[in-house]
């Protein structure tokens, strides 16, 4: 992680006895006192700017209609909390990973990958509901105001260090915000508003408790790692199904509401499932992009990253960085101006040599972190398509020597993208099939194909194995090949 915590000094009791009195006021959707240091207004300020970077850095999922209908549930159950009046945003990110967050004054994202998951809308109401309960609750605002408080710093760190982030490009307070993991007590809490949510708007609460089957199953497949944050400091999903079944069985809820599951099934056919190559996917060391009709060549044994701002490597040592993004100019030399220009950026040598054939910028450079660490590296700037691109490679000083020739070689690799193969690509997708006879999923799996195990049609559709799917049911299969290795 690029976010270091560093305590101070610690804070006298008699301070924390006077803030218990004066700083901690009553929150409406608790009813519990909060050490809040924050106003709403600054959360509103904080949530805004780290949701254009997320946007910028994710990526929204191109399907407006989805959007539309994501958004109105949201703004349906936050007009159910007890802030309606947040400037509430509901968005769909372009990613595969099964996960869901909230940024302070009400900015909430879902990725696409969760929402191949849900079999209803009563699922995908739950886990917005959650989310609106971190916004309602304060939790980040009363995390960061213990931070003030206990004087711990948020140091970010810029692209200039030699570790590996896919969001190495966010920085300031906002970056912070996006790495604050929440105690289990402020889960369970945001279970609790989640609950009342969207109850109050009329959906069946008891599909949460499917939602928590599904998080622990797609959990248990990935060995614990497929859910990186949204489970990360979350109870365990056999104990958040046993506190919502007590608080069902307590509000005599079970059973009652809307759930919708064929309106969301036929919302999601057709939702990319999995990585979507046309936005660029790796066949070895290579990177290929369709939709941009280039390639470029990372090192051997680099792990490697595609984000929606940059691709990224990193060397096996994790003291050297390739990264490609799309330069600041309408030419190469416009770009290297920009890039070189920077303050703290220290030119070395510059000059005009193609790639491949195309229009291209070199130089050299050095540059130094804020912890005074001295780097140096070497830079391209190449016109392509109405485009240029930036490649980057550099490491700390002592070792420019070591990593110049394999900074050249991949710097110089990049090139038109013309197997047709790679150009034809294209993502895998959900299809929904209306079965007409009973079945179980592994006869469905014989009569409608799908290009991925039984095991992961099992989990998308919530059903066990064995189990018997009634006549009539819409059952999602997915389509599309894997990209050409």
């Amino acid at each position: 992680m690029i976010t270091v915590l560093r305590r101070l000094r610690p804070i006298p009791a008699l301070l924390l006895g006077v803030l218990a009195l004066n700083g901690c006021p009553v929150n409406p959707a608790t009813g519990e006192r909060q050490l809040i240091l924050i106003s709403e207004s600054q959360e509103i300020a904080m949530g805004l700017e780290v949701s254009q970077q997320v946007e910028a850095t994710m990526g929204l999922y191109d399907d407006p209609e989805l959007q539309r209908y994501v958004s109105g549930i949201g703004e349906t159950l936050a007009a159910q909390s007890e802030k309606p009046n947040l400037p509430w945003s509901f968005k769909v990110v372009d990613d595969d990973l099964v996960n869901a967050f909230a940024l302070p004054g009400g900015y909430i994202f879902v990725t696409r990958g969760i929402l191949a998951y849900f079999n209803s809308e009563a699922e995908l109401a739950g886990v917005l509901g959650h989310e609106i309960g971190h916004v309602t609750a304060r939790h980040s605002a009363e995390q960061l105001s213990r931070a003030q408080v206990a004087q711990i710093g948020l140091v970010a760190g810029s692209v200039f260090v030699p570790e590996f982030s896919p969001y190495a490009d966010l920085a300031g307070t906002g970056l912070g915000l996006l790495f604050l993991k929440f105690g289990r007590d402020d889960e369970r809490q945001s279970d609790d508003l989640g609950f009342r949510y969207m109850t109050r708007a009329g959906y069946d609460p008891t599909e949460m408790v499917e939602v928590f089957d599904m998080l622990g199953r797609v959990s248990e497949a990935s060995g614990g790692n497929g859910i990186p944050s949204w489970l990360s400091t979350h109870p365990d999903p056999g104990e958040r199904r046993e506190r919502m079944e007590r608080a069902l069985a307590e509000a005599g809820a079970a059973g009652v509401g809307r759930v919708a599951r064929d309106d969301y099934m036929r919302r999601i056919d057709g939702l990319v499932f999995g990585e979507n190559p046309r936005k660029g996917f790796f066949r070895g060391q290579d990177f290929l992009h369709p939709d941009l009709q280039f390639q470029l060549r990372f090192p051997p044994d680099w792990p490697t990253q595609n984000t929606a701002q940059a691709v990224v490597g990193v060397s096996p040592g994790k003291d050297a960085i390739i990264q490609l993004s799309i330069g600041q100019g309408a030419t190469s030399d416009e770009a290297a101006n920009h890039f070189l220009s920077q303050s703290g950026i220290n030119v070395g040598e510059r000059r005009r040599e193609p790639v491949n054939g195309l229009p291209a910028t070199w130089a050299t450079f050095g540059a130094r972190t804020s912890d005074g660490t001295d780097l140096r590296g070497v830079v391209v700037f190449i016109d392509y398509n109405n485009l240029t691109y930036q490649i980057l490679g550099y490491t700390v000083a002592n070792k420019m020597n070591t990593y110049t020739t394999t900074f050249r070689a991949s710097l110089g690799s990049f090139n038109r993208l013309t197997d047709k193969a790679a150009l034809g690509v294209q993502p895998k997708r959900l299809d929904l099939v209306t079965i007409d006879r009973s079945m179980t999923l592994e006869e469905f799996a014989r009569v409608h194909p799908s290009t991925v195990p039984l095991a992961t049609l099992e989990l998308i559709n919530g059903v066990q194995q064995g189990a018997s799917i009634p006549r009539g049911t819409l059952v999602k299969r997915v389509v599309g090949e894997d990209p050409p290795k």
